[in-house]
Order: structure tokens, then sequence, then C-alpha cells
């Protein structure tokens, strides 16, 4: 029998009873709970072998993160209940609490109202009409990185890719409010953010006070993110000019009754789209460039696609819709390596499939473990760009493919990635080959996307 026919019937369950576990229906148990700490501890020594792990144990299967107990989701079907179809049962739950302490009312970890009120104050910034200016931004922050290369020189792509998308943050969002210092405290405070986020997140709060060099270190790199941003909204404020960026229309705009954002709204927007949009979309270029260069067959059909384009020229936004394999490559990028754990919370007792879960639950959900799952993605080990060509694509279930996420809560920018991604994947290949260093094995590290150890590449010209 087809795995992806079996019924399931997610749906709303308003008086079932409040208590500790699922009142009915089979829960899997996940194996391997440590004392007090449960599952974090082999969560966080080999998170997506434990992620993938889960499906084993049935669609709904309860574990511990420390004294709390979670439901994990294994069938897409139950996700998108969640985050479509029952969504208004749900908010954003515990762990996007805890990211809430360092991100504060800012997009990417608020909830319900506020998250309403953010995604609407944040979505002129995403309108297509701006799309243009913000390509031409990406093209110079992308041709200011390569230029730099040398034929048989070893490229670390990964900070390569990382330096490019801080300078698209840096374009389209603060454009004229870092100065060359705070630009480089800016670039440097950032990944040390965003890496120890997730520690924070999954570990108990009794952690952060722990006298540890990488606690100093994410605490610098917060206080040092504050003042960098807080000095570039307020040389902003003081300018009083709309500059067209997104930190003008951040400052600019006013609501129904004439009421615009304060500094600290502002600034948590900043800090918001910094965490959310650099570090995933500088990891999937990685990415892109590694599986080209253990693919030479897709490598040369994306150069052949690029050649024929382009002519030689620079991309502009209106070339995208002409690259449709790259396109495809960067979709099958994105199934690779996504985003390995997000949470929800149960507002409201829940059926999920034969089992309900009581208000109050915390909820997990995987798309790095649907995405590899053999039973939605036929062979989900095999790099196959050509898995996302109309007629195989519809073939995917949804809520198994879910890059950006889906419903009230799905990325806002994710048109600006699609677009950033092709963009800097043709800049870069139009020029340039990147081979993969012998003898260098690459490891996956999972952060709050999946990002490489490490990427060295030689560059050959083309």
């Amino acid at each position: 029998m087809d795995p992806r026919s079996r019924t399931l019937n997610p749906g709303r369950t308003r008086n079932a009873p409040s208590h500790d576990e699922a009142t009915t229906g089979p829960v899997g148990r996940a194996p391997g709970a440590w004392p007090v700490l449960g599952h974090t501890a082999p969560l966080l020594r080999r998170p997506l072998h434990f992620v993938t792990s889960l499906a084993g144990h049935g669609d709904v299967v309860r574990l511990q993160l420390g004294a709390l107990p979670f439901y994990a989701l294994t069938h897409p079907k139950l996700v998108q209940h969640v985050l479509v179809d029952g969504a208004r049962d749900f908010t954003r739950g515990r762990l996007f609490e805890k990211a809430s302490l360092f991100l504060g009312e800012g997009l990417a970890a608020s909830s319900g109202k506020v998250h309403r009120r953010a995604r609407r104050a944040l979505q002129p910034a995403f309108h297509h009409q701006h799309l243009p200016a913000y390509t031409d931004l990406m093209l110079q922050a992308a041709e200011s990185v390569v230029t730099h290369w040398r034929p048989g020189r070893v490229i670390a792509v990964d900070r390569a890719m990382n330096d490019l998308s801080l300078g698209v943050l840096a374009n389209t969002l603060l454009p004229t409010g870092l100065d060359t210092h705070a630009r480089t405290e800016f670039h440097q405070a950032l990944p040390v953010l965003t890496r120890g986020m997730m520690v924070r997140i999954l570990l108990p709060e009794w952690w952060a006070r722990v006298p540890v060099a990488s606690n100093r270190r994410f605490d610098r790199a917060r206080r040092t993110m504050d003042r960098v941003i807080g000095e570039a909204i307020a040389a902003h404020r003081r300018s009083g000019r709309d500059r067209g960026d997104m930190l003008s229309l951040l400052l600019t705009q006013r609501d129904a009754e004439g009421r615009g954002l304060t500094d600290q709204q502002v600034h948590d927007h900043v800090t918001s789209l910094a965490v959310a949009g650099v570090e995933t979309t500088a990891a999937t270029l990685a990415w892109f460039f590694h599986e080209l260069g253990r693919h030479r067959e897709i490598e040369e059909r994306v150069h052949a696609e690029v050649d024929t384009v382009l002519g030689g020229r620079p991309p502009r936004l209106e070339d995208l819709p002409a690259l449709p394999f790259t396109s495809r490559v960067i979709m099958e990028t994105l199934r690779r390596y996504p985003p390995w754990m997000i949470t929800r919370r149960a507002t409201a007792p829940a059926r999920l499939g034969t089992v309900t879960v009581p208000g109050g639950a915390e909820i997990l959900y995987s798309p790095y473990a649907l995405h590899h799952d053999p039973r939605w993605f036929r062979d989900p080990q095999r790099f196959d760009p050509d898995r996302w060509l109309p007629d195989r694509a519809r073939e995917v279930p949804k809520g198994a493919f879910i890059p950006f996420g889906s419903g009230g809560y799905k990325c806002i920018g994710d048109t600006f990635a699609l677009a950033e991604m092709a963009v800097v994947a043709a800049t870069v290949c139009r020029r340039w080959r990147l081979r993969p260093v012998p003898g260098k094995r690459i490891r996956r590290v999972a952060r709050g996307n999946i990002h490489p150890d490490r990427l060295p590449m030689v560059a050959e010209a083309r």
C-alpha cells in the first residue's frame, strides 16, 4: 500500500480534557531519553539523525526536552493541519517564546496578534514593486565578493556566501546606516548571535548564567548588534530622509490611525530580519555550489543555461524566469538542507490524526525529516533537480515540502530569498566554476538551518 494513501483526519476537538498525555489513539515514544535532560542531549548530539528517526515510531511521537513533553509530527497531513487548515488552534510555542527574549517583537519569533502586527509593518518592504531595485543591490553584493577571487585559489565558500548575504542585507536594509567599522562589527556579531541562539533556546534557562566562553561571546555579540542597529536607526532619524531602503520604509510608514513604529519596534524588526534571513540564504547558496561541485552533469546544465540566457552579461530580474533548471537546482538544495526543527503550541485541545492533544501541548515538526522521508520523496538522498519538473512536483503531498514554512507564519521574504539565490547563482556561474578540494569531508551542522561546517572549494575561471 502506498503510504501516501493512509487516511488521516486532522480536525478540531474543543472539549477534550486537558492533561499531560494525549487522550486517544496510539502515541509513539522516542527512545533514548536521559535523566533530567530527556531527549535534549541526543537531540543536540545528533540532531539530524534524531529527527529523521522519529517517523519510525509513528505519525505522532512523544518526547521530552528537559521536563517539558513535546509531540513530534512526522506526517505531512498533520503538519499541514497545524500550519494551515487548523492554524487558529496553534501558536508558535515555547522555543519561539525563548527566541523572543533576543528578538523582541520582531517577525521571526513573535506569535498571534504581535506577529500579525509585525507582518503588516514589514509587508510593504517586500512588495514586488521593490524587487527590481533589490535585485540590483543583490548583484552589487555578489560582484563585490567574486571580483576578488583568483583562478586556482581555495575559496571558503561558506564564508564567502555569508559575507555576500550580509552584504545584501546591508545594501537593502541598512545601506546608509552603517559606516565601515559598524558594518564590520555587524558582520562579525551576527553569526555568533544566530549560532548561539539555538543552544540558548534548547538548553535550560540556567545555562545562560554559566560563565563559559561561548556564553560570553554570545552576550558580547548581542550587545554589539543592539548598539550597531540602534545607532543606524538614530542616524536615519536624524537625517529625516526617505532613502527608499527597507529601514526608510519601516521608519516612515504609518498605520490607519497615523501611528508610526517606535525605535524599539524597528530595532526588533531589523534584528529579526537579520537573524532569519542572512545565514539561511547563505547556507543554501553554499550547499548549491557544493552540489554543483559534486555533480558535474548538473553543473554543466546550469552553466549552459546561464550562458544562453545571459550571453556574458550580469543577470537582471527579468532573466530569472528564463533560468528554470537553475531554479530547480535551488529548489532541490532547499529540499536537502532546510530548517531542521520548528515548534508550535496547541491553544485548544486538537485532534491530530487518531490522537487528541490537550490545550497547551508543545508540538514539534522537522522540515528536514519530511524532506528526507522516502514516503514523500523517492530516493531522498539523491540530489535530483528534475524532481521539481511540474508533473513530478505535483506528486509531493501538501505539508511535505516546506522550506519557508506555510500558512500565517510562512517566511515573509521567500520571494526575496529566491531572487537573491538565483541572482547569486547566475553571477557566480557565468564567471566561475567551483571544484571540491580533494580529501575534504564536508559535515552538516544543524543550527537554525543546516550549514556546512566548512566548505573550501577551488575557483576555476570559465
